[in-house]
């Protein structure tokens, strides 16, 4: 009798495990481009001289951590620039009197950029918020000064159209880059944009995810992002370590269990 009742509890186990596994694959399934495929070969990509990522704030990064790591990893030197502090940002939770804010994520990006092994860190106070109040062409020679320190094969930074949020600071920086790297012509490194997955901004995104979904080129390529790194990302970025949970309602926890790839489309691909 004891051996059938071990057997029934096995084959129910089972099945359960079946059916938990089926319901995460279908919830992975709700943020992943169909038909995306890897990158195999990300010297032959993206070369192999550097990898200069351009971001508008701290903790922007986090959305390309895994590419940075993967260059960290197969000893391609990763560059990262960020443009403003981040002092007028909410915090989630408060962590320190609000004036001192772009000190603390100033801290967090670099502590975070020290944790990838980046080469190189440049942070830059040009106003958070404050991109597009700027003369333009200040913001372009800001970015083609860091590429020209840098020396990079490519330029990893936000899609200008899209921005994966449509903030205007990420808008901003995305185009200062486009422009960087365009006046460099041929011989200046290959631009490529960080993307969000379409599906899970279409679901969840509400009607600013479908548009940015409907303006977001097709991604040529995609990396695995491990949760593991995405979550240390989060708990490093204290000061917005519970965005997730505020903003969408699901904590990195849950999102990372789900939100499994990187998404990346060339410029020159783009249009």
């Amino acid at each position: 009798m004891a051996r059938i009742i071990l057997i029934w509890a096995g084959i129910v186990a089972g099945v359960l495990a079946l059916i938990a596994l089926g319901g995460l694959m279908l919830a992975r399934s709700l943020f992943a481009e169909p038909g995306v495929p890897r990158l195999a070969d990300p010297h032959s990509a993206l070369g192999e001289a550097g990898w200069l990522f351009v971001f508008a704030h701290p903790d922007d990064e986090i959305t390309a951590n895994a590419l940075m790591a993967r260059g960290v990893a197969e000893g391609v030197p990763v560059h990262l620039f960020t443009a403003t502090r981040g002092e007028a940002g909410t915090q989630y939770p408060p962590v320190v009197d609000q004036p001192h804010l772009g000190i603390v994520r100033e801290a967090e990006a670099r502590r975070h950029g020290f944790a990838l092994g980046v080469a190189s860190h440049t942070v830059l106070d040009l106003g958070d918020g404050q991109l597009r109040a700027r003369p333009f062409d200040q913001l372009v020679e800001r970015v083609a000064a860091e590429i020209e320190r840098t020396r990079p094969s490519a330029v990893i930074s936000f899609h200008p159209e899209s921005a994966i949020s449509l903030h205007p600071d990420h808008m901003a920086i995305g185009e200062a880059a486009r422009q960087a790297v365009e006046a460099l012509g041929e011989e200046g490194p290959r631009l490529v944009y960080v993307l969000a997955p379409r599906p899970g901004l279409r679901r969840f995104g509400g009607e600013r995810g479908q548009l940015i979904a409907d303006i977001q080129p097709d991604p040529d390529f995609a990396i695995p992002a491990p949760a593991r790194d995405k979550r240390r990302a989060w708990r490093i970025h204290e000061s917005q370590s519970r965005y997730l949970q505020a903003t969408y309602g699901i904590g990195p926890r849950v999102m990372y269990a789900l939100w499994t790839r990187e998404y990346y489309a060339f410029a020159d691909d783009a249009g």
